[in-house]
């Protein structure tokens, strides 16, 4: 396949145009030439910012492009522009961001047909976490507008593993790692969910060589998995002299403690509802998810030595002050 990648040299683009390459497909990336220019000599490289003029997408065609990096409508509209006729099938990288909170049952989850967010000011372009999924569900509109029965939307939820810029999910293997008691919130059975980058990757080069159109919920891992699952095995794999502390989620929240960013990945038992995404589309069209230990073996093995970065995760010393009262509080 000729294959034409919008983004592609950091994290999910990357992963995408490392396996594709390795398939034998001849591939195209569009970016600024900022992140990594120097990856993927043998692809060809055509540089453009998205909120400038995109003349170096002039020439050529491909059967498929997958847009990693739109996050305003006018970016998905001006790239259509220029593709008419030129290309096949087009995958918009969405996100379960893009579904309304409140329009999904915390028993069941959100699945592809579940209110989505609306933006009270469909023009504003401003990226913040109150206009991310607002923006995510224009984007779609503009993209099934443009291409059609050619259009697949891909709803991420949490994406994971090497090359994260996050630090979100590998905080847990960093924190697993150094050891000691590990602050471990809430119920052990409320649920997570998060996709490793490289099995979101091999699906959408799978749905590009079948020209799959449709919205599908791309979340992992195929077998439902709990917070007390993802911990022991992390504490098993990891650093099994590791000793998990589960602490009360009423009580870290009348701490202060923030779900998702004190303790990534994590959420309470009544916001839950995110981490029970379906994802029976996904999964009838080829999702497959590695196995967890692999996942977290991996990530442990790239972020050795990296610095988490600011704002993700609890300090040693807030963890430490934190178990301390949760131990007087319970009377251990």
């Amino acid at each position: 396949m000729k294959l034409l990648i919008l983004g592609g040299t950091r994290f999910l683009g990357r992963h995408v145009v490392e396996q594709a390459l390795a398939a034998g497909h001849q591939v195209t990336l569009l970016h600024r030439g900022k992140s990594n220019a120097g990856l993927f000599p043998q692809a060809e490289h055509r540089i453009a910012d998205r909120n400038g003029e995109l003349s170096a997408l002039q020439g050529g065609t491909w059967d498929a492009c997958i847009d990693t990096n739109a996050y305003v409508p006018r970016h998905v509209l001006a790239v259509a522009a220029l593709l008419a006729g030129r290309v096949g099938q087009y995958q918009l990288v969405s996100s379960i961001s893009a579904y309304d909170d409140a329009g999904y049952d915390a028993a069941t989850g959100p699945h592809e047909e579940s209110p989505l967010a609306r933006l009270a000011d469909a023009t504003v372009e401003a990226v913040t976490g109150e206009t991310y999924g607002g923006l995510k569900v224009l984007c779609e509109e503009a993209a099934q507008q443009a291409y059609g029965e050619r259009c697949l939307v891909s709803r991420p939820g949490l994406i994971v593993g090497p090359h994260d810029p996050t630090g979100r999910f590998t905080w847990w293997p960093q924190r697993l790692m150094r050891g000691g008691e590990v602050l471990a919130p809430g119920d052990p059975s409320t649920p997570v969910q998060f996709i490793d980058v490289r099995d979101a990757a091999a699906w959408m080069l799978l749905q590009a060589e079948r020209g799959t159109a449709g919205v599908f919920n791309l979340v992992g891992p195929a077998q439902p998995l709990t917070v007390g699952g993802l911990l022991q095995a992390a504490r098993d794999t990891l650093n099994p002299g590791a000793t998990l502390r589960w602490v009360d989620e009423a009580w870290l929240l009348a701490q202060g403690v923030q779900p998702w960013s004190d303790l990534p990945v994590w959420l309470p038992q009544a916001q839950a509802g995110m981490h029970r995404t379906d994802i029976h589309r996904a999964l009838a069209t080829g999702f497959t998810s590695r196995p967890l230990s692999q996942t977290l073996t991996d990530t442990a093995a790239w972020a050795h030595g990296l610095a988490t970065p600011a704002g993700v995760g609890l300090t040693p010393e807030r963890e430490a002050k934190l178990l301390a009262a949760w131990a007087a509080h319970a009377g251990h």
